[in-house]
């Protein structure tokens, strides 16, 4: 690959990088009542809001790159996409939960590092997804015939 292009985006990165810092700054000012409360709750706000804004300009610079460079892109749509469906367990756990399974199921969604499809599988085979739940795993099915059950990790 072309050392300008990698250059171009190294360099964007980082660009995004120091104006998330700069953004931080006064977000950290604001929220520096909090650290005179708990400290642990101030350093989670702010490595969650730093995360948050470095990722919304470094991923989509990150994602380009691999499509330009496209040497093993589509392992790494596999890996992303394994990713994302990890990180919406964590985020929508508690929504997953309450619309997804019945309240006797065993297998919670918003567990670290389980994917939701890997819980619809578990919930499919233990017969407590609720309607919902049913028809988004139906969906699932369309795309990637039994893709529920196939991502089935055992514990």
């Amino acid at each position: 690959m072309n050392k300008i292009v990698k250059f171009i985006f190294t360099a964007s990165a980082l660009l995004w990088l120091l104006i998330t810092i700069l953004i931080m700054i006064p977000i950290a000012t604001l929220l520096l009542p909090t650290l005179f409360i708990s400290k642990k709750h101030y350093t989670e706000w702010i490595l969650f809001l730093f995360a948050l804004i470095c990722s919304l300009g470094v991923y989509p610079i990150c994602f380009m790159y691999a499509v330009i460079k496209w040497n093993g892109f589509l392992s790494y749509l596999r890996k992303l996409s394994l990713s994302i469906d990890i990180t919406g367990n964590m985020v929508a756990g508690a929504l997953l939960n309450d619309n997804f399974i019945i309240a006797s199921s065993t297998n919670r969604f918003g567990v670290v590092q389980e994917t939701i499809s890997d819980n619809l599988g578990e919930n499919e085979r233990d017969n407590t997804l609720s309607i919902f739940g049913k028809r988004f795993t139906n969906l699932l099915g369309v795309i990637d015939f039994d893709h529920a059950q196939k991502s089935i990790v055992e514990d």
